[in-house]
């Protein structure tokens, strides 16, 4: 894996589904998923729960069937694909770059194709909304 990677690679906290009240983590690192939960009930035989976790290395969690209807039931189906993706060493390398190598890469760009990209993703529309950015040069066309 990619040592310029940081340790962790996505994080999502949440809710559980209506009418659950628990709350869930789930965190992606370079080698593990770490599932985690804490029940949240007024109901007196949840009182005693204490918070849980699973870690699983990437090849177990890809394998794991039951951990991954959890994930899409409470985080949704898309950040299941993505968590796979993630485990299978399938990374998004342009939402991890600096927004100077980025406006530099984009700087490339014809215009159009930079007003599409902005739209594609908060990521990509964040460096052209920064008030203290230093002009861009722009190379298209050239």
């Amino acid at each position: 894996m990619a040592s310029w990677l940081p340790e962790t690679l996505f994080e999502i906290v949440g809710q559980g589904p209506a009418p659950s009240k628990d709350y869930y983590q789930l965190l992606v690192t370079r080698s593990q998923v770490i599932f985690r939960w804490w029940k949240i009930s007024l109901r007196s035989e949840y009182r005693s729960a204490k918070p849980g976790e699973t870690k699983d290395s990437h090849g177990a969690f890809l394998e794991n069937s039951h951990l991954q209807v959890q994930i899409a039931l409470i985080f949704g189906a898309r950040i299941l694909d993505y968590v796979f993706n993630l485990c299978e060493g399938k990374f998004d390398f342009l939402e991890r770059l600096s927004d100077n190598l980025l406006l530099s890469i984009i700087s490339y760009l014809d215009l159009e194709d930079i007003a599409r990209l902005s739209q594609t993703s908060r990521r990509f529309a964040k460096p052209f909304k920064q008030e203290t950015q230093k002009p861009l040069k722009y190379h298209a066309g050239k």
